[in-house]
């Protein structure tokens, strides 16, 4: 149904998209499993993430609105956006052979 609005971004479906398809399948119930299934989404996706930094700054502002409606603490939005600096730094890194 997301593909039907017409005022929405194709990174801010591509984002939902992705945070529905993740939280269906990891069977995030309650409220309280929120501040986790961020975090190991931006584990699971943080590569793809900061490749595409429109998408990257879908999922900042996903956070802050789980963050607006209580479901997400300052520490655990910390940490996410730690992991995403450091696939950020990772990426940025010259390869060694």
């Amino acid at each position: 149904m997301l593909d039907d609005f017409v005022d929405v971004t194709k990174d801010e479906k591509l984002i939902m998209h992705m945070w529905n398809s993740f939280v269906r399948k990891q069977r995030v119930l309650a409220d309280g499993h929120i501040p986790w299934a961020c975090e190991a989404f931006s584990r699971l996706h943080g590569q793809q993430l900061v490749q595409n930094t429109p998408l990257l700054w879908c999922w900042r502002f996903l956070m802050i609105k789980l963050w607006n409606h209580s479901l997400l603490d300052a520490r655990a939005m910390n940490t996410c956006n730690t992991i995403l600096e450091g696939y950020q730094k990772e990426s940025s890194e010259p390869k060694k052979n």
